[in-house]
């Protein structure tokens, strides 16, 4: 299987850990009513029990650390960004937090009875090396899940936005480059890195999430605020064509409508899992 990496890592990581650091708290607050939807079914798919040994890689704000406390795990955490660590330490105060690059773990090998990863392994440059490591630290018969967005399409969130993007502004504006986003968006693909990456009994299951507005300039405000690559994607627009998709993407939300002042717009993961 091909799997696409950076070509400039150490510039692509700095993007990222420099993100990530400015945006942390816009994160929690704007995607982490989004993203907890699919919390349960990440820790499900991990196998996790009171006691179990947990790692939540790539942390963010903590929200799969907390859904692992509350069943009673060992729970610890790695996130490269200290803004991040900070708001997951204050969000479960019970877990070991530590700072760390998720392709190089802290932690010796058959450590963990269960390793997730909650849409990290789309900001790391090598993402096989990143599961690599989490085969590395799991103990043999330990699981492993993680979660990636559904690739984008007519009817979600990242559909509206790329598809405003690619009609109205520039794809390949110059950033530091990372692996396609959206490279494991399918249940092939997800499959395909966790079997070459030495995992078995693999499966991959969809779990619906949701964003949920009454402006809908509030989609626009999560994207500029809390979010890296598409926020940089966005600013390196110019300001005509910035201007244009923003209207673009307002204007596409109306297929989005429930009611009135009420919007529901589809941004559903895939959620992949296998044994050590």
């Amino acid at each position: 299987m091909d799997i696409e990496t950076s070509n400039d890592p150490e510039a692509f990581s700095e993007f990222e850990n420099t993100g990530w650091n400015e945006i942390s708290v816009a994160y929690e607050l704007q995607f982490g009513p989004l993203t907890s939807q699919s919390t349960s079914t990440v820790v499900e798919a991990a196998q996790v029990e009171s006691g179990t040994r947990f790692l939540d890689v790539c942390t963010g704000p903590g929200m799969l650390a907390e859904e692992a406390a509350k069943i009673g795990a060992d729970v610890s955490g790695l996130d490269f960004s200290e803004e991040a660590l900070a708001i997951a330490r204050r969000n479960v105060p019970g877990a070991t937090f530590h700072q760390g690059d998720a392709q190089e773990l802290p932690f010796d090998e058959n450590s963990f009875d269960s390793v997730v990863c909650g849409f990290g392994i789309i900001h790391v440059p090598d993402p096989q090396k990143a599961l690599r490591e989490m085969y590395r630290v799991l103990k043999p018969g330990g699981r492993i899940a993680l979660s990636v967005w559904e690739a984008p399409g007519p009817s979600n969130g990242f559909g509206l936005l790329y598809g405003s993007i690619k009609a109205h502004g520039d794809l390949s504006v110059p950033l530091p480059h990372g692996p396609d986003f959206f490279q494991f968006s399918d249940e092939t693909r997800l499959s395909n890195l966790l079997e070459s990456s030495g995992f078995n009994d693999v499966s991959v299951k969809t779990a619906e999430q949701f964003w949920n507005f009454e402006e809908p300039s509030e989609l626009v405000s999560c994207i500029t605020d809390s979010t890296v690559r598409a926020r940089g994607l966005l600013s390196a627009q110019t300001e005509a064509n910035r201007q244009s998709i923003i209207e673009a993407v307002i204007s596409g939300l109306e297929k989005f409508r429930v009611d009135v002042g009420k919007y529901k717009v589809p941004m559903h993961a895939l959620v992949g899992s296998g044994s050590k």
